[in-house]
């Protein structure tokens, strides 16, 4: 069950603040239920403060994605115990540093970009990361649903996830004598 992803909303409700927050309020209380279910750093990405604040820099938010990697890490003898991990870094919407996300021990994951799109078709990507959110899988795993503003949606469902925020340098200040 999604909560307040823009495709999960009529289309008359869409711009309806009200609507949004009422969803938005729920999704808080569902996440305050399934806290003991969630891993510490799955729970703690989804009700950051920062999460859902555009305004702050560490909001994926309008991030633009600039890097995704599926790997499979393997141990034993031969390398035969292996799983799947998916890794992504955004630019954050500030263009003031990058966004980390780690996915260990994936079990399912769907990544969806529509061939069609409304608006100009290059120089987009997969556009703007709109909202997210965390949530309990059927089988006790985080899943974690993404869209973006061309379309793209994506769904993964994993042990944990691990989120970084890796701030730019700072210039140096000038010296004006």
């Amino acid at each position: 069950m999604a909560f307040f992803l823009g495709n999960d909303i009529d289309e008359h409700s869409r711009n309806d603040h009200n609507v949004y927050r009422e969803r938005f309020a729920s999704y808080q209380q569902y996440l305050q239920s399934i806290r003991q279910k969630l891993p510490s750093s799955a729970y703690e990405f989804a009700v950051a403060e920062w999460h859902y604040d555009p305004q702050v820099p560490q909001c994926p938010h309008d991030a633009w994605l600039e890097l995704l990697t599926i790997s499979e890490p393997s141990t034993g003898a031969r390398h035969e115990k292996r799983s799947i991990e998916i890794s992504m870094r955004l630019l954050g919407a500030y263009h003031d540093g990058n966004i980390e996300i780690t996915y260990k021990r994936v079990q399912m994951y769907s990544l969806i970009t529509p061939a069609e799109f409304k608006g100009p078709p290059l120089n987009v990507g997969h556009g703007d990361w709109l909202t997210d959110e965390v949530r309990l899988s059927a089988g006790g795993l985080v899943m974690h649903e993404i869209e973006f503003s061309r379309g793209s949606r994506w769904l993964i469902e994993s042990a944990d996830i691990a989120y970084e925020w890796k701030p730019f340098p700072s210039p140096p200040a000038k010296d004006i004598r």
